[in-house]
């Protein structure tokens, strides 16, 4: 019989859903929210990347822009 064991931490904080993250107001701004601040950050990534010899781009900004977002809000938001 192989069972697994019992998890005993309660859930305190529901996780938010990748949209609302996106949507959601920096505390120290009134205007910016944070899927701006990951898309300045994806841009500038996508550029750095761009610039790289040594490093092959295999995906359109699209599709890196969807990854980049999904890596950061699995990361950062467990």
């Amino acid at each position: 019989m192989n069972t697994s064991p019992i998890n005993l931490i309660p859930i305190t904080k529901i996780k938010l859903s990748k949209e609302k993250w996106l949507q959601k107001k920096l505390k120290y701004d009134d205007i910016l929210v944070v899927g701006d601040i990951i898309e300045q950050m994806c841009e500038k990534t996508y550029a750095w990347i761009s610039l790289k010899e040594d490093i092959d781009l295999v995906s359109d900004y699209d599709t890196f822009k969807d990854d980049f977002i999904n890596c950061i809000y699995d990361k950062y938001l467990q």
